[in-house]
């Protein structure tokens, strides 16, 4: 069977530079590319930079057969998301910087939608689309942080209608899968802070520091995505890592934290209370103008750092699924005394049933 190359334009003066941190399955990579390709605006000139983690030879080899018109960037290491959204960001020359999942596919328009809305809203350090199961449900369109550090999406129960929330919004934070991120407010920020390895909790972090800045995060519901959610790491291995990295999110940001209304997700009037006070931010924001920034650049992180990182974490990991380990076999022990105690209580009550039906008293 023939495989059609993916074809994305390249240009040399682009304004948008977009993103992508490789670390799924080659399928969703390209399925990704495919749909940028084919949503590619015309008067909208952007380039495509693909940050391979975790790749040898061969998948930088593949890639390049498979899709045209790439920056690549590979790492046998995998660097985490954060570390990768740099290295990506130094090989950028736009001004508007693109992050985008490998796992996400876009729709048409969804590029053009977040720059007008860069144009229109200079206050804005980042603008994020409306992000969609592949169903076609809502699955996000921006995200409220709690006091706690925990987050949650800016609806109380099931999810609305996936036309719900069908304005320009602002909001606490948009996930990576589909944000764009002026590059000036990026350096300033400092880029992507590799202390959330290897994922989570870098989005948060990003829109926390921008805030700081005096930009406003937005959620541009005309820019639209669909996405393979959690299509990338293992339900346990999720919950042990965005509860570690919730953890040096609140040392980082305790006081900024007081600000944030007291978790309440299920609450619709403590949700529209959050929804307000991000509007209320963005309104100030507005009022002052845009922030003068200096940028300062974060450096590449020598790699000593980087495996003291990485051991930390594996170490850490180690010993939530050895204690998680325990628990297993202390319950199995706790059943199988159960079982033991049942099986003698039954015999027991065999016993005394034969006695009763012989005529006999006592045991």
């Amino acid at each position: 069977m023939t495989v059609m190359t993916i074809d994305l334009p390249r240009s040399e003066a682009p304004r948008v530079s977009i993103i992508v941190v490789a670390t799924s399955k080659f399928e969703l990579l390209a399925a990704c590319l495919r749909s940028v390709a084919r949503s590619a605006p015309r008067e909208l000139p952007f380039e495509t930079i693909v940050v391979l983690n975790k790749a040898g030879p061969d998948d930088e080899a593949r890639l390049r057969a498979t899709a045209t018109g790439l920056k690549i960037a590979r790492s046998p290491l995998n660097f985490g998301f954060a570390s990768a959204g740099n290295r990506g960001r130094a090989m950028a020359t736009a001004e508007l910087l693109l992050l985008l999942h490998d796992d996400a596919e876009v729709e048409a328009g969804w590029m053009e939608a977040l720059v007008e809305a860069a144009d229109a809203h200079p206050t804005a350090g980042a603008i994020g689309s409306k992000v969609l199961h592949l169903d076609g449900r809502l699955q996000s369109a921006g995200f409220i942080l709690w006091r706690d550090a925990s987050t949650s999406p800016p609806w109380a129960g099931e999810a609305p209608s996936p036309d719900a929330f069908d304005r320009l919004r602002a909001v606490d934070y948009c996930g990576t899968s589909s944000l764009l991120v002026r590059a000036a407010a990026w350096d300033a920020a400092g880029g992507l802070d590799p202390a959330y390895y290897p994922l989570y909790y870098t989005d948060v972090d990003l829109g926390m520091a921008l805030r700081k800045l005096g930009f406003v995060v937005l959620c541009q519901p005309a820019s639209r995505i669909r996405h393979h959610q959690g299509a990338t790491s293992n339900p346990r291995f999720r919950i042990f890592t965005m509860q570690r990295n919730r953890q040096i999110f609140i040392e980082k940001w305790r006081a900024a934290l007081d600000r944030h209304e007291p978790r309440a997700p299920e609450s619709a009037v403590a949700v529209e209370r959050a929804l307000q006070r991000a509007e209320a931010f963005a309104e100030e924001c507005r009022r002052r103008g845009a922030p003068a920034v200096s940028p300062s650049p974060r450096e590449a992180e020598p790699l000593e750092m980087f495996y003291e990182r990485s051991r930390l974490f594996q170490e850490a990991y180690i010993e939530h699924l050895t204690q998680a380990l325990k628990q297993m076999e202390q319950r199995q022990a706790q059943i199988e005394e159960w079982e033991r105690i049942l099986r003698s209580r039954s015999a027991l009550f065999r016993r005394l049933f034969a006695m009763l039906l012989s005529g006999k008293r006592g045991v």
